[in-house]
């Protein structure tokens, strides 16, 4: 058993550095929606790939001031670029868009004749190489590859380095907990070495279905922080079980120990094991209903999660057994850095001390943690949803130092275009006598717009004399038969994204022609569709969840009381997590304590959605641990009140140790140059300190005082008299 997951392991590392370009950035196209028809029309009608183009920028004072300098290099860099296959052809971005800036450099479009995004992605460094070999002897000229392509690439090389910076940040600390909570140097590096054996193999399925269908890269960030955590919380867990049964081993013989190992690993397995396994039903839960949603990147996190539970429990349910049957139960405690079960009973003690307070006080314990949770709730009332600009991307991107280069031009917004797609539902042309006027004043709306820098359109009149724009600028514009035109809408630099999503929303409503069908794309309608498309999934990824997981704790706990509790208080520490999102980074108070310049104005929609869905399963970890633990005891003994103590003195430090861990790996993330990471990693963070210290410390024991008998029903005891 152990040789196999050692393999495994082995082959799993060496796979993902062999295939992890596999996977792809962005957020993929969404099926039926507005931009991905458009997406679709600007390749068949126009011969446009705008997500497959680059764009390289170039400033130097002399290429600026000499024209026949910069006619000469931009030769050159046609000559080079012309090596490479995928290259289609080399433009001039002034034949495309006024350049008002040009003393602050230049670009040219390099647009690509690739399959899909991600073989354009993979042109990125070819065409990068190519550019650097020719300039090498020229050290003055400032360049940069932009373009949606280029952020793409740049954003999965950056993520799969800030994973492992993260992961780097998250195991010592790790380690330092596992070092207190058992004193000894091989039981703490017991739970890393399986947490780092599951996050190579589950990462390495999610790479190899990266080669049937698209994954994006945020599904590494996922599978590390995942794997890592339930990692090491599950095997915790069983660990902690095994431990304390087996309990000091001193003054008997070998055949005893032997003994005595295999039956204390047997009751681990028997007790904690099954805890682990429905644990991980809920946190697969909540993944898959990630997984059924539309939108790849969605998908992408979903299935990355669900390859993290799936290698965790089976880590914890069949290595960690494997290898606890073949250490020796002294070499466990090698070195001792302190006294064997001296810190379990003396956290016992004062997690059952602290269990007679809440159990004593119940609605001071309830009415206390309830405002504290309201108030770190409070701030998602605010939540405005959107993806905040650029400014919070990682700035040592070359293609993020490229869009800033074209912002110095003034022509940023030439990197976002809007497409309007003006089409005839017939095969009868669209510009005629009748819809030209219309189709004018359309023009004119747009250009009068205070977001809009530039509109790109076909000649709108059937009278050969008028040519609205240098007809350089106008081909392509109109589909062969005509039954298509097109407008390219140029922002102002300045635009943020906020307002761009906006325009591509306005303008199909500006005018209304019989037969006619306007629709907008580019990549500021794509973020309105993933939007409309991740709201759309709110509803049934939480009922998917909800009526998921309560039927698997009805099924495990044999009451309904207890189960609908658990729910109510799941939805508690989400709230709570989501709301110090929202407060840190939308509205910015500590935000730069995380390296984020100021508040991001928006939250993109996808954050809450994945927080919840994610985090329900994984405070169902510590729900099921401890309640489970408190249904054992009120069986056997038919005491309420006793059951919540013994059962909080039980489960209170290998649960504060749980969450601690889980939440320092959580919290490495939200030190990540990744804004939406570091938002899924402190909401996530948060909210499991919140549901350990608060929530099951707390407001759950509290709550099960209150209820007393009722938490069981319909359950019997099997006798009443209370254990002391």
């Amino acid at each position: 058993m152990l040789g196999g997951w050692l393999i495994a392991t082995i082959a799993a590392g060496l796979f993902v550095g062999a295939y992890s370009d596999n996977l792809v950035s962005g957020s993929g196209s969404i099926a039926g929606s507005q931009s991905a028809r458009v997406d679709a029309e600007l390749i068949s009608s126009f011969g446009i790939r705008d997500s497959q183009t680059l764009i390289l920028t170039y400033d130097n004072p002399e290429l600026n001031a000499d024209e026949n300098a910069r006619s000469e290099f931009v030769a050159c860099i046609e000559d080079k670029l012309s090596e490479i296959p995928a290259v289609e052809t080399v433009l001039l971005a002034s034949d495309l868009v006024e350049t008002p800036r040009d003393d602050k450099g230049h670009a040219l479009i390099i647009a690509l004749d690739t399959k899909d995004a991600l073989a354009a992605e993979q042109q990125v460094p070819v065409i990068r190489d190519a550019i650097g070999a020719m300039l090498v002897d020229q050290p003055e000229v400032e360049w940069a590859v932009t373009g949606r392509s280029a952020i793409g690439y740049d954003l999965a090389v950056f993520s799969n380095e800030d994973s492992m910076k993260s992961e780097l940040r998250a195991l010592p600390l790790a380690l330092i907990v596992l070092l207190f909570a058992f004193g000894a140097v091989l039981s703490a590096l017991l739970p890393i070495i399986l947490a780092v054996a599951a996050r190579t193999i589950a990462f390495a399925s999610v790479v190899a279905f990266a080669g049937l269908f698209e994954i994006s890269t945020v599904s590494q960030a996922i599978v590390t922080m995942l794997a890592i955590a339930l990692g090491i919380d599950y095997s915790l867990f069983v660990y902690h079980r095994y431990r304390q049964i087996l309990g000091d081993t001193g003054g008997i013989t070998p055949g005893e120990i032997d003994r005595q190992r295999r039956d204390a690993l047997i009751d681990a397995m028997g007790q904690s094991g099954i805890v682990v396994l429905y644990s991980g039903v809920a946190v697969a839960i909540g993944m898959t209903s990630l997984v059924i949603t539309p939108m790849m990147e969605m998908r992408s996190i979903g299935l990355g999660g669900l390859a993290a539970v799936l290698i965790s429990v089976a880590v914890a349910l069949t290595m960690l057994p494997a290898m606890l049957s073949l250490i020796g139960a002294k070499a466990l405690d090698w070195p001792n850095l302190a006294k064997s079960g001296r810190g379990y009973a003396a956290t016992s003690k004062h997690w059952c001390k602290w269990g007679r307070i809440v159990v004593t006080y119940p609605w001071i314990a309830i009415a206390s943690s309830f405002a504290l949770i309201l108030l770190m709730a409070l701030p998602s009332i605010f939540t405005q949803s959107g993806f905040p600009d650029d400014e919070f991307f990682p700035s040592e991107l070359e293609s993020i130092r490229g869009a800033n280069m074209l912002g110095d031009m003034e022509i940023k917004g030439f990197s976002a275009p809007v497409f309007v797609v003006i089409s005839r539902e017939d095969d009868s042309k669209v510009i005629t006598s009748q819809s030209a006027p219309k189709l004018r004043d359309l023009k004119a709306a747009i250009e009068g717009d205070p977001r809009v820098a530039e509109v790109s359109t076909p000649r709108l009149s059937t009278r050969p004399s008028l040519m609205p724009i240098p007809v350089s600028r106008v081909q392509n514009l109109v589909s062969e038969s005509g039954n298509k035109i097109l407008f390219r809408v140029t922002p102002q630099s300045d635009t943020s994204l906020f307002a761009l999503r906006g325009l591509a929303r306005d303008i199909p409503t500006w005018i209304e022609l019989e037969g006619v069908t306007i629709e907008t794309g580019g990549q500021a309608q794509f973020l309105n569709d993933f939007d409309d498309g991740v709201t759309a999934s709110y509803l049934p990824v939480i009922l998917v969840v909800l009526v998921a997981t309560g039927l698997a704790l009805v099924l495990m706990l044999g009451a309904p009381l207890a189960s609908i509790k658990a729910l109510i208080l799941n939805l508690l520490s989400v709230a709570a997590g989501y709301g110090m999102v929202v407060f840190v980074f939308q509205l910015g108070y500590g935000a730069t304590l995380f390296g984020v310049p100021g508040p991001t104005g928006l939250i993109p929609s996808s954050v809450p959605v994945v927080i919840f869905a994610v985090l329900f399963g994984l405070s169902m970890d510590y729900e099921i641990f401890l309640i489970s633990r408190m249904k054992e005891i009120y069986l056997s003994s038919g005491d309420n009140e006793g059951s919540i103590v013994e059962a909080l003195g039980d489960t209170g430090s290998v649960i504060s140790s749980a969450a601690l861990i889980m939440a320092l790996v959580f919290g490495a993330f939200a030190f990540s140059q990744i804004v939406i990471v570091q938002m899924v990693g402190l909401g996530l963070a948060t909210a499991i300190l919140v549901d350990a210290l608060l929530i099951r410390a707390v407001l759950g024991p509290a709550l099960m005082m209150v209820a007393g008998k009722w938490n069981w029903w319909p359950l019997i005891p099997e006798r009443t008299s209370a254990i002391h």
